[in-house]
């Protein structure tokens, strides 16, 4: 049953077996005196938990964007597919088609025309501009809405800050401070709202208590169907370049 799962094995000090599915590939981490065999009979027994993480995985990967010209991504919560183009200077531009649909157009300095024509290498270089794109929108967006909801709610923070987080949206820590990820430019405008009205409630509740939502809930009555919305597109806003051949 295991034949049709590949699996690397490391081996350390630790006591215990442990499975970890990571970009489809299935790690096995084991102490030094378990024999495969062992490891085989632990595999089988985790083979359809093993099988549904694989298919999950895989899913992630069709729908990410990978950054080639005409794959698609989220820009402010619509699906918008991406337009290569080489001038004099590099630039980022959002436009419509005459379909209504949105364009991201990302624009390239002429003189690096030879170098991008390396696959990955201009994944590499659509991925940073497209970075740099959303940083330019969220410092833009995200410090006036900021001052809108701090002032509806009295609750001011002491700063704030934007970049690139790998797992969350935003924070708040107790000396006030709010971080928001720039990346929150993937979604709709006012999914990006309860993200900004959640990190604000926790400058009066630095937890998840039911105080803490019964107060977004007064500021942000439809937080609920925000939440759903980031769980059902969860797949296609993750950002990470594709594992080259």
């Amino acid at each position: 049953m295991n034949s049709e799962i590949k699996y690397q094995i490391v081996r350390s000090q630790r006591k215990t077996l442990s499975l970890q599915v990571k970009q489809g590939e299935v790690l096995v981490r084991a102490p030094h005196g378990i024999d495969e065999e062992f490891i085989n009979t632990f595999i089988k027994q985790k083979w359809l938990w093993l099988k549904s993480k694989i298919a999950q995985q895989k899913e992630v990967d069709t729908l990410c964007c990978d950054f080639s010209e005409g794959s698609t991504l989220f820009v402010f919560g619509k699906l918008t597919s991406l337009q290569f183009s080489f001038a004099k200077k590099s630039n980022v531009t959002l436009t419509k088609n005459i379909n209504n649909q949105q364009i991201l157009t990302i624009t390239f300095a002429q003189r690096n025309q030879q170098k991008l024509s390396n696959k990955m290498v201009l994944a590499i270089a659509v991925k940073k501009q497209i970075e740099k794109f959303f940083k330019e929108q969220a410092e833009e967006l995200i410090s006036p809405r900021v001052a809108i909801y701090s002032q509806l709610t009295s609750l001011m923070p002491t700063s704030i800050k934007i970049r690139q987080y790998r797992s969350r949206w935003g924070s708040c820590n107790n000396r006030g401070e709010l971080s928001f990820n720039y990346l929150l430019m993937m979604l709709p405008l006012d999914v990006i709202d309860y993200v900004i009205v959640h990190e604000i409630c926790h400058l009066r509740h630095l937890n998840h208590s039911k105080n803490f939502w019964q107060l977004v809930a007064k500021y942000f009555p439809d937080y609920r169907q925000a939440k759903q919305w980031i769980k059902t597109n969860q797949a296609p806003l993750l950002w990470r370049l594709p594992l080259s051949n």
